[in-house]
């Protein structure tokens, strides 16, 4: 019965799209998805009449969650997802923002306008700086862009405030007996000092605290990922993995810079070299040690890879002794 009146409701929504009554029809189609939310067909035709680009690419991701093959949904969602970011991030909804439109820079890595909106809605003036450094990238005189990276850059010099020291208690005197002498120890009577140890050897210094440098291991082959953390961890080093370039930029804002950038050149949505500039272009990571990591070992992926900042280009297949000789010339295991 329920498939028979979703049917029914979706007759009823081709006939009022055909006397263009677009607010009935998305009201039908409303009414359709409700009553059987598996109907592929409803929910695509409900992203044409959605009253927002935020409710229309809702609809798509749902068609494309019943049908990873929709090629039709699959072209309209990239061309929605950069309206839908957009669209939240104006209604202030950073977190939705921030989805969408890292979808959209994935999906289109020249988006100007995606990286400019994204730069609009992080939490930290160095990923907004790295952002606002793409859309330069892709246009130099883009002004929003220009004052936008020197706003971030003042940001990132001026030093913290200091912290306001509280002012002391005042002092309450009290009258109190004299203390009383401690006894002399055996030793001072020997002509020793009272700790039992002689006089003008100093007390050695503490040990320095030792930590383990972080490596970021970006690759979206979890099959590396697990050798290479495997291989590091064993030497002494704390791995952190990202199985995209998005997700590492997100990994790098949450838990701050690593101490090396172990990075993958084939990745969708954002390539190894894209990625890579994004680093070297934020004050935060410039200095990180990048190891990239591909398949290709032609002298022009080599020179594309040094133009885009890495320090090591390593092959694959992955040799973990190999990738351990580079990783502790550039960043030794303890600090």
């Amino acid at each position: 019965m329920t498939k028979a009146s979703s049917l029914e409701l979706i007759r009823e929504a081709l006939q009022a799209a055909r006397a263009k009554d677009k607010p009935r029809t998305r009201q039908l189609l409303l009414e359709a998805t409700h009553l059987d939310s598996r109907n592929e067909a409803a929910w695509q035709w409900l992203a044409g009449v959605a009253e927002s680009a935020i409710e229309a690419n809702g609809a798509l991701e749902r068609v494309l969650v019943l049908n990873p093959n929709n090629e039709k949904a699959a072209e309209a969602l990239r061309s929605t997802r950069l309206k839908a970011g957009i669209e939240a991030a104006k209604a202030k909804d950073a977190p939705a923002a921030r989805r969408l439109l890292r979808a959209a820079v994935a999906d289109d890595p020249r988006s100007e306008h995606g990286w400019l909106w994204l730069a609009g809605v992080t939490e930290s003036p160095a990923e907004a700086l790295a952002y606002l450094q793409r859309v330069l990238d892709i246009n130099p005189k883009n002004p929003s862009a220009k004052k936008g990276a020197d706003h971030c850059r003042a940001r990132l010099q001026k030093p913290p405030a200091p912290a306001a020291v509280p002012a002391p208690a005042p002092e309450t005197v009290t009258r109190s007996a004299p203390p009383t002498p401690l006894p002399a120890a055996s030793g001072a009577r020997r002509g020793l000092p009272a700790s039992g140890v002689r006089q003008g050897l100093p007390t050695p210094p503490p040990m320095p605290a030792v930590s383990a440098r972080t490596v970021l291991v970006v690759d979206d082959s979890r099959t590396i990922r697990k050798v290479a953390g495997l291989a590091l961890s064993g030497a002494g080093y704390r791995v952190a993995e990202a199985e995209s370039g998005m997700d590492a930029v997100e990994r790098i804002r949450v838990d701050g810079p690593p101490d090396l950038i172990l990075l993958d050149v084939a990745m969708p949505g954002m390539s190894g070299y894209e990625f890579c500039r994004l680093v070297r272009h934020n004050p935060e990571t410039a200095a990180v040690p990048v190891v990239m990591l591909t398949g290709k070992d032609g002298f022009f992926d080599k020179l594309r890879g040094r133009l885009a900042g890495t320090d090591v280009y390593l092959t694959k297949p992955l040799q973990p002794e190999a990738l351990l000789v580079v990783v502790r010339k550039l960043c030794p295991a303890a600090r």
